[in-house]
């Protein structure tokens, strides 16, 4: 079983929507479907993970004007948490915006994942209580590079 990163193409859009709904409502709210859709047709910056020729997570990033990079909508197969496809895909990021001239990393996720990156160096910044949808608290967190 080998995990590979590699960039996003066109065809992965499916699998990648299959991913979110495997998340939701956990992680992710319905109503941030249409968000998430709009994005991969958009061209950003984006990984899939590949195991065993089946993508089973997904993220991306963004370069901001101040030169920091933002994650983007980074998620694994639900089916799949706690098997270490997150942390490939994270690994896959933070090495993307750091080849990218990246000096620190911004993310934005809910208080069901703050303990998962904080492994990484990543340290909570601010907290917007219900930001996301009722329940999910918005996380800014901050990596220095």
């Amino acid at each position: 079983m080998t995990d590979l990163a590699r960039p996003y193409r066109d065809t992965d859009r499916e699998d990648c929507l299959r991913l979110f709904d495997s998340n939701s409502p956990t992680y992710f709210d319905q109503t941030e479907r249409p968000d998430y859709e709009a994005f991969l047709d958009d061209g950003w910056p984006y990984q899939v993970i590949e195991r065993d020729g089946r993508v089973v997570a997904c993220g991306g990033h963004a370069i901001e004007p101040d030169g920091s990079a933002s994650l983007c909508w980074g998620m694994v197969d639900g089916s799949l948490h706690r098997q270490g496809v997150g942390d490939a895909l994270t690994r896959a990021r933070i090495v993307a915006a750091r080849a990218a001239g990246a000096k620190a990393i911004r993310l934005d996720t809910s208080q069901l994942t703050t303990g998962f990156y904080e492994r990484y160096g990543f340290v909570v910044q601010s907290v917007i209580p219900n930001g996301y949808a009722p329940g999910k608290d918005r996380c800014e967190m901050r990596l220095e590079l």
